[in-house]
């Protein structure tokens, strides 16, 4: 595909600012006016086929309901979230079971580390005790619903368990402050801490993400860019980056109260500007985000 046709080329603000492409809570029958056409029509280099992939550039490519934003479904032809345990087919991405997997020589054969003892995985490398063991990982967060926690009963490793399918409608931003205290738990120990959904590239994504722009004080592209540059195949889906970046608001605001806190000023009367991205309610209902 062209540069900057998949969500891993381009700046998480820039792919997530295309007319058309916020989810202000639209009908799960039609989540984008127009279909993938107009979103074609408006947005074609954020775009990409299965001829785009296959290197055709001869050929011209054709409408399809999956677009290049790290697996975003726009389409109407995905299947109900609850029809089958973990597939999260509606997600239409790589983080699914039953999606097509990238070629082995593309994917790391252990972990990936993002910082010294945090590390980013699969359902595969959370399988593989040896080399666990070899990395001195002995916290591992499992981001899935029901894959299993295969060492739990042997006490060698402390596990925790978020249970988010990689479908639009979940919240895992209300997770954000156990997965990170959990991983703050592990590092205070000098222990090595996996995180891991399915394939590695989606929802554990998220998660990494978050605890970098929190622990670090690092913006989204920032950490973003931090964990592409470690591991080149993430790609969280379009709803996960809008909890990203509402997440990252939130941080900002929180810092600019401390510090007027330090300083004995007041707090700013300026409001936010207003958030184009939702956050799932408790019933799976989309609502905008209060600013």
């Amino acid at each position: 595909a062209s540069e900057g046709s998949r969500i891993g080329s381009l700046t998480p603000a820039r792919a997530l600012s295309c007319p058309g492409g916020h989810l202000n809570g639209p009908p799960v029958s039609s989540p984008l006016p127009g279909g993938f056409s107009r979103f074609q029509a408006e947005c074609p280099h954020l775009c990409e086929t299965s001829l785009d992939r296959r290197g055709s550039p001869s050929m011209a490519p054709l409408p399809s309901p999956v677009v290049g934003l790290g697996g975003l479904c726009l389409g109407s032809d995905c299947s109900d979230a609850d029809s089958e345990p973990d597939r999260d087919a509606m997600s239409c991405g790589l983080d699914s079971e039953g999606a097509t997997p990238p070629p082995a020589g593309l994917l790391p054969s252990f972990p990936v580390q993002i910082l010294p003892n945090l590390y980013l995985g699969s359902a595969r490398d959370s399988a593989n005790v040896e080399s666990l063991a070899k990395l001195g990982i002995r916290y591992i967060l499992n981001v899935t619903p029901n894959l299993p926690n295969l060492f739990e009963k042997n006490g060698d490793f402390h596990y925790k368990q978020i249970p988010i399918s990689d479908h639009w409608s979940q919240n895992l931003s209300q997770f954000f402050p156990e997965a990170i205290a959990f991983i703050d738990e592990a590092l205070s120990q000098n222990y090595g801490v996996l995180v891991h959904c399915l394939a590695g590239v989606s929802r554990s994504v998220t998660v990494t993400v978050a605890y970098l722009m929190q622990k670090l004080h690092l913006s989204l592209n920032d950490a973003y860019d931090l964990v592409k540059r470690k591991k080149s195949n993430i790609s969280p889906n379009f709803s996960f980056m809008g909890q990203l970046l509402d997440f990252e608001r939130s941080l900002q605001l929180e810092e600019r109260r401390a510090q007027e806190r330090g300083s004995g000023g007041q707090e700013s009367a300026a409001s936010d500007p207003p958030s184009f991205f939702t956050t799932p309610t408790s019933d799976g209902v989309f609502e905008l985000d209060a600013t």
